[in-house]
Formats: C-alpha cells, structure tokens, sequence
C-alpha cells in the first residue's frame, strides 16, 4: 500500500468549531473511518471503497479526491474557499 497525496480538501472535524485539512489518500482513510462527524450515506461507502483502492493502486488519487470531497458536500462538512493563516 503506498499513500497517495492530492490537492487539500478542508472538513469540519468532530470538534466544533474545528476543521481539518485531508491531503492525502491515508488521511482520507483514517478521516473516513475513524473521525467522520457527518451523515454516513453512499457517497461516504463510496468514498471509503475509492480511498482503499487507492491505497491499492487500482484507483487514481485524483478519484479518491473526488469521491471524498462528494461525501464530504453530501454530509455537509466540506469547507469552500478558506486560507489558512499562519502566525
């Protein structure tokens, strides 16, 4: 299995108030199963099965971005347009 980087998509964590940046097929992964704070529908069983099969190799990362930015929309986690800021 090798980790598979790709374009940031930013997330509300399951902290309020906090949100999280996924650049990575692993940290996708670990988010999905792990740490997801919305709704579980098919677009996150989706997003699951692409993150995996990209770990595999079998699926591009930019398919696994995608899948996981549909499930991140879906559940209502996904954050537009920010920048962050470092002091």
């Amino acid at each position: 299995m090798e980790n598979v980087y790709f374009k940031s998509v930013t997330v509300e964590s399951a902290y309020p108030g906090k949100r999280q940046n996924i650049s990575s097929v692993g940290t996708a992964v670990e988010f999905l199963l792990n740490e997801w704070p919305g709704k579980r529908g098919k677009l996150h069983g989706l997003a699951r099965q692409a993150c995996l099969e990209a770990l595999d190799g079998t699926v591009s990362g930019d398919m696994a971005r995608s899948a996981f930015l549909e499930a991140a929309t879906e559940a209502n986690i996904y954050v537009e347009n920010t920048s962050w800021v470092h002091y």
